[in-house]
């Protein structure tokens, strides 16, 4: 069976057995279909302690955050509002806009379900707890923080007392608001200057040479099913050095289909050889074998494991993508996002009559709702094989 289709049975199975048993669950969690959250104070005095101690350092930082929140609030909008025009008039020029739809624009595979899931957990808990710190260093209350399981995605939140919220100067309520899309921005800048330097991440434990190729995944149905299989290292081919995917392709487009290929590998931590016969490209006017691959980076101490570049460096990836993306996409002024109070008490600033303020708020609302409707629309029928992972 299916390993996607078992590890479906196993979540729903989890999920009924939570909701037949939330009547016997404590007060502190709260079940609704496919989440489960657990309240608690227990946490409160971590996050007092994080946003008393350093109370300047935190407003200056939110302060900024503030203003570049606005800022990534212009620009997304107009970068939307630019995608949109080239989606109608140029579609080759545009970038697809996609909402993340598992098995749609997500792939069910397990590498990018983990690499997803655990993204999403960290953008959460640095989001959440920033917006508690900010409300600390405020003196705004904090009444609770939790845990809580959306389906798969552990995540966590901080409940800040609405009603001393809603006391705060503006300057104040700016800065939580604006505190959980700042942490998101600086969460993938911090994880951009890893990926910028990836040799030096991994020089400790590995060399910094690639000396052949990692067998990620075994597409079924191609030559490399039966004969391949997942974390292979591919050293050589008919005696060639493969280092990379782009070497890979390089010497098997000067290879005709149907030809019988020697392959050199590592295997289980012993070098075999297998002889493979190569297909022809669907696509593309060359052979192919039908496999995902990952530069190999031998490991300089025994105990590290191989495979851990490939994971680490698509951990990163992914929560570079996911962190700067909900970070911007958080800042646009659009119903229950921080960007529609942020924007809100700027507005409010700046036109006085309150009644106006918040027309020309609700009117931002709609039209960054359609510009991202139409985004989204247009990028999916404009590029229906689009997907992450």
């Amino acid at each position: 069976m299916d390993p996607l289709i078992i590890a479906a049975a196993v979540v729903l199975a989890f999920w009924s057995a939570i909701w037949l048993a939330k009547q016997f669950l404590p007060k502190a969690f709260d079940v609704k279909p496919f989440l489960i959250m657990w309240k608690t104070t227990r946490f409160n005095d971590v996050i007092d302690r994080l946003g008393t101690r350093l109370k300047r350092l935190w407003k200056i930082l939110w302060t900024l955050g503030a203003a570049i929140c606005v800022g990534g609030s212009i620009f997304i909008f107009y970068f939307l509002l630019k995608n949109m025009v080239a989606l109608f008039i140029e579609p080759g020029e545009a970038s697809p806009v996609s909402l993340i739809i598992p098995g749609i624009t997500l792939s069910l595979n397990f590498n990018t379900i983990l690499f997803f899931s655990i993204s999403i957990a960290i953008i959460l808990v640095f989001h959440e707890l920033s917006h508690g710190v900010a409300a600390r260093a405020e003196g705004i209350k904090v009444k609770s923080t939790g845990l809580l399981l959306l389906a798969i995605i552990p995540g966590a939140f901080v409940e800040p007392d609405e009603e001393d919220l809603k006391k705060a100067k503006k300057s104040s309520q700016a800065r939580v608001y604006a505190a959980g899309s700042t942490a998101n921005i600086l969460t993938a800048l911090v994880v951009l200057v890893l990926l910028t330097n990836p040799m030096a991440v991994i020089s400790p434990l590995y060399e910094t040479e690639s000396t052949g190729i990692q067998v990620t995944e075994v597409i079924k149905g191609t030559p490399a099913e039966g004969s391949l299989r997942a974390w292979d290292v591919i050293l050589r081919i008919n005696g060639t050095p493969v280092n990379s995917s782009e070497s890979l392709s390089r010497l098997l487009s000067g290879i005709a289909p149907n030809s019988t290929v020697q392959i050199e590998l590592i295997r289980g931590g012993l070098p075999i050889a297998i002889n493979l016969t190569l297909g022809k490209h669907p696509s593309l006017n060359s052979s192919y074998i039908g496999i995902t691959s990952y530069p190999y980076f031998a490991p300089k101490n025994p105990i590290a494991p191989a495979n851990l570049p490939f994971y680490l460096f698509g951990q990163l990836n992914w929560l570079y993508l996911l962190s700067l993306n909900i970070g911007l996409i958080n800042m646009m002024p659009i119903t229950a996002f921080d960007g529609e109070k942020l924007i809100g008490i700027l507005l409010r600033f700046l036109i006085k009559d309150e009644k106006k303020a918040a027309a020309v708020s609700r009117a931002l609302g709609v039209a960054c709702i359609g510009i991202l409707f139409l985004n989204v629309s247009l990028s999916f029928i404009l590029f229906p094989s689009f997907r992450l992972g």
